[in-house]
């Protein structure tokens, strides 16, 4: 592992002419892990290697992330004790330029399009507005000057990157290797999974992790894990020296041999760890994208699902006709169904060959965190070749009972009903629908001509079992029992 240090020039920090010019750690063998989770957030643990003397020293750690939450970096190290700590984010632009010489001379330049030179003058910069420079001339202020501002150093205290500056008290001087973890807002991944349909019942899953980087800084060479939830974030710093200890505990920085193993979710505290197998670089301003799962064979049920709109009330719809039942794929996230590993929320896109073998999109659907032994149930739009009809065909109603209440009635009413639902399948295949009916909380299905399933207390289902190019008609009764209250 090799590291380089440079000599920033006096005065950059904790400065006087008796002090020693700080010590400047950059590194291009680095061990460096990020854990980046859902959130917009990342933790990074840096180690780097340093030539320490016994006593006081300053150091700058320098390319930490633009978007670093200062109040979290901890810096630790064996006999290593951290006097003071300072975040420098005064980074060169044109802005920080401008803002930082205000007050002093400048130079300019305007290009003469009829002598095709440029023009040089010397001008104050006065003041900043609107994006534009304010500069007065010796003939004058301008605050809309066309030409451009050319400055000939740079101000003091400004960097090309981000740095953070620490005073280190040393027991026992020597090469030491010095320890800085700290939270990143600007990084964030995310899921996307393939679906490819084989045949009838299988299809192969792949899953995509996406990496974006827009902290202000690369990532070069690390390891990388993804953890999968929702965690709760407090804004307030916990103490520094008793995280580093706790980082000192956890072996932060494990060996790359130790990270080689495959993507293994492993949950931690209730949510999941995916741990990369390789090393990883992450530019700033970049998105990787690298295989995270890949499940061949999976095992699926394609459903066809409608909500009846039939209402068994006073008032309301006695019929509809043509609605298309919602096309659902049934994935059981279990090892029998060749699957049974958590599955981080993203979005699932469908794809399956036609007779041509020309590759289709068929749809997609967003799933969220999936734990083993869960079903997904995934709605991919409504078929084209299925429709569904229905009717109430019979209303009757008699009166049950009659009560007076506190100069009211209190009427106790059944309703009678018959109905029938029609499937028409004209694909070449046979098709399955299941359709769901929600009736008043007092109900009772009294003849069907096929068996239903209770889903809830308020909804029953079937399943019609349709033949290719055929059509199959549900029918049942049922009666509802309504207590209604007429006061005069």
């Amino acid at each position: 592992m090799r590291y380089h240090f440079c000599l920033f020039g006096l005065g950059l920090l904790f400065a006087s002419s008796a002090q020693a010019e700080p010590l400047v750690i950059t590194n291009s063998d680095n061990s460096l892990s990020l854990s980046i989770y859902n959130q917009n957030l990342a933790l990074v643990k840096d180690m780097r290697s340093a030539d320490l003397k016994s006593g006081i020293n300053d150091i700058i750690f320098d390319g930490v992330a633009r978007d670093i939450q200062a109040e979290t970096a901890i810096i630790y190290g064996n006999d290593i004790k951290v006097n003071e700590q300072n975040y420098s984010y005064n980074l060169m632009s044109y802005e920080n330029f401008i803002n930082q010489s205000i007050g002093k001379t400048v130079r300019t330049v305007q290009f003469n399009p009829e002598r095709g030179e440029n023009v040089y003058d010397n001008a104050q910069l006065i003041g900043y507005a609107n994006g534009e420079p304010i500069l007065r001339f010796s003939y004058g202020i301008e605050s809309n000057f066309p030409g451009r501002v050319v400055f000939d150093e740079v101000p003091t205290g400004m960097s090309n990157k981000p740095t953070l500056e620490a005073k280190l008290d040393v027991k026992n001087g020597g090469n030491k290797n010095l320890y800085l973890a700290y939270l990143t807002s600007g990084i964030s991944w995310k899921t996307d999974y393939v679906a490819n349909i084989k045949n009838n019942n299988k299809l192969d899953l792949t899953g995509w992790v996406t990496i974006s980087n827009n902290s202000g800084v690369d990532y070069e060479r690390a390891k990388i894990q993804l953890v999968a939830g929702d965690i709760n974030i407090e804004r307030s710093a916990a103490s520094r020296p008793r995280m580093a200890k706790m980082m000192m505990a956890s072996n932060m920085m494990a060996d790359s041999e130790a990270m080689s193993f495959g993507i293994q979710p492993e949950s931690i505290n209730s949510y999941e760890l995916y741990t990369l197998p390789n090393i990883v670089t992450v530019k700033d301003q970049q998105n990787k994208q690298i295989a995270l799962i890949e499940k061949n064979d999976v095992t699926y049920k394609k459903e066809f699902h409608l909500r009846s709109p039939l209402y068994f009330g006073n008032t309301g719809n006695n019929d509809f006709e043509n609605r298309h039942p919602s096309i659902i794929y049934v994935i059981d996230n279990t090892a029998q169904s060749n699957l049974g590993i958590s599955l981080p929320g993203g979005i699932v896109r469908f794809y399956e060959n036609d007779k041509n073998s020309n590759l289709q999109f068929i749809g997609s659907n967003h799933i969220g965190n999936t734990a083993k032994e869960d079903t997904l149930r995934l709605n991919l739009g409504d078929a084209f070749n299925i429709s569904v009809s229905g009717k109430i065909t019979v209303a009757e109603d008699a009166e049950l009972s009659r009560k007076p209440e506190n100069n009211c009635a209190v009427i106790k009413t059944l309703k009678s009903y018959e109905a029938e639902i029609s499937v028409n399948n004209s694909e070449d295949v046979k098709n399955s629908v299941v359709i769901e009916q929600s009736f008043p909380s007092d109900y009772k299905i009294t003849k069907e001509n096929i068996k239903s399933e209770s889903k809830n207390a308020s909804t029953r289902q079937w399943i019609i079992d349709v033949n290719k190019n055929a059509k199959e008609t549900l029918k049942f009764s049922v009666d509802v029992t309504f207590t209604n209250r007429i006061c005069h």
